[in-house]
């Protein structure tokens, strides 16, 4: 499969008013078929890996961030970099999970076209069936609150 295999299949059109600009909408077809949509904000579908010997580090650069920040939307704005920036390269990997199979994508950077790993689960071990619903329980089941 092809990079277009994985995205051609997956763009949706947007039209942003007042402007009537049109925007493109990442989609990528899951294994099984299914569309994950890539830009939703929050986007349920998507998590970001943190490795373990990263924690530290980042909780430093938080308490930091904090310290030298000049107001609330400084250390925020601060926040969405140290974990969402993807310049000059992600600090975490993406995972998006597919409602219908669960499999997981994993994307090495966020402006990857092809996916470095696909996951599929083996075996459900507990009442939810999904890596989303078991995080919604850990958030007392406020799933629609986020």
């Amino acid at each position: 499969m092809g990079i277009l295999d994985w995205l051609d299949c997956g763009t949706e059109v947007f039209t942003i008013e007042p402007f009537g600009l049109e925007i493109d909408m990442p989609k990528i077809k899951c294994l099984c078929g299914e569309l994950i949509n890539l830009s939703p904000i929050p986007n349920r579908q998507s998590f970001h890996l943190i490795w373990e010997p990263l924690i530290e580090k980042l909780a430093d650069n938080l308490v930091t961030a904090h310290q030298q920040a000049q107001s609330d939307e400084d250390f925020e704005q601060q926040v969405y970099e140290l974990l969402l920036s993807i310049k000059p390269k992600p600090k975490f990997q993406e995972a998006y999970e597919c409602f219908n199979c669960k499999r997981l994508v994993i994307f090495a950077r966020a402006s990857d076209n092809v996916p470095a790993f696909w996951y599929q689960q083996e075996r459900a071990n507990t009442d939810v069936d999904s890596l989303r619903s078991l995080v919604d329980e850990t958030i007392d089941n406020q799933a629609d609150g986020i």
